[in-house]
């Protein structure tokens, strides 16, 4: 208990460090991207490296912490634009994605910008807000998605829409391989271990495990739909290949 409560006061820390790089990004690091933009062009890249500059720290302190840990990667990301699909086990899972794919870009809440000041940030680093409620057409985020894989980008969707289960998956939408089709780029499937679960759904951010949380990444071959193939036959055949390898791990 002593344990758990100490990690919940570091975590409350690490969440105040996270809130101090995002004041750097606003008030120092954006305005010198938008000169840049202006001058030499809309490059969301620029905006992303400083992000994975900041998570190669951010995640560092919570190793050093003894809270969160990555494993060397195995496999290697497809070389191109694709959409990348992955299990989401823990709520952190997405910065190592992010600190170790250069040109990636995600799918974010749309809340995030409505309760927090992260509109510019994100509309620099080309992410893409969720459709959200019924007053936001769903094409908007389908149109962006499709710019960014246009422009040479990565396009990053956790297919169950929310984190995974402890050990196990949510059904998969259909979306990311939709995307894929249509526009003619592989899939990347990416298989993701957290033992235990860092912060799964469910569970306070104020009390972390009490052992250190260890997180390892697979690339596992990219596919290809083809233009006659049914999108949802593809989507089964993901799934079990995610349900063999968890179960393997587990």
């Amino acid at each position: 208990m002593f344990i758990r409560a100490r990690k919940g006061v570091c975590m409350f820390f690490m969440f105040f460090l996270f809130a101090v790089g995002i004041f750097l990004e606003l008030v120092f690091l954006l305005p010198v991207i938008r000169v840049l933009e202006k001058f030499n062009g809309y490059k969301p890249s620029r905006m992303q490296n400083v992000h994975r500059f900041f998570f190669v720290i951010w995640l560092g302190l919570m190793r050093a912490g003894r809270m969160l840990k990555g494993k060397p990667s195995k496999g290697k990301c497809f070389d191109g634009p694709c959409i990348i699909i992955a299990n989401h086990p823990g709520l952190f899972d997405v910065l190592f994605l992010i600190r170790d794919i250069p040109k990636l870009t995600v799918l974010v809440k749309r809340s995030l910008v409505q309760w927090l000041p992260l509109g510019p940030i994100f509309k620099s680093s080309g992410y893409i807000l969720s459709p959200g409620k019924r007053d936001f057409n769903p094409m908007e985020s389908l149109l962006n998605a499709i710019e960014k894989l246009n422009l040479g980008y990565k396009f990053l969707l956790f297919p169950e829409g929310t984190r995974s289960p402890p050990g196990s998956l949510r059904k998969f939408k259909a979306g990311a391989f939709k995307i894929a089709q249509k526009q003619g780029v592989p899939v990347q499937p990416v298989l993701i271990r957290n033992t235990p679960p860092f912060l799964p759904k469910g569970e306070p951010w104020y009390f972390p495990a009490k052992e250190i949380s260890e997180i390892e990444i697979e690339f596992l071959d990219p596919i290809d739909i083809p233009k006659d193939k049914n999108v949802r036959d593809v989507v089964k055949e993901v799934e079990n290949i995610y349900h063999s390898r968890l179960r393997q791990w587990n």
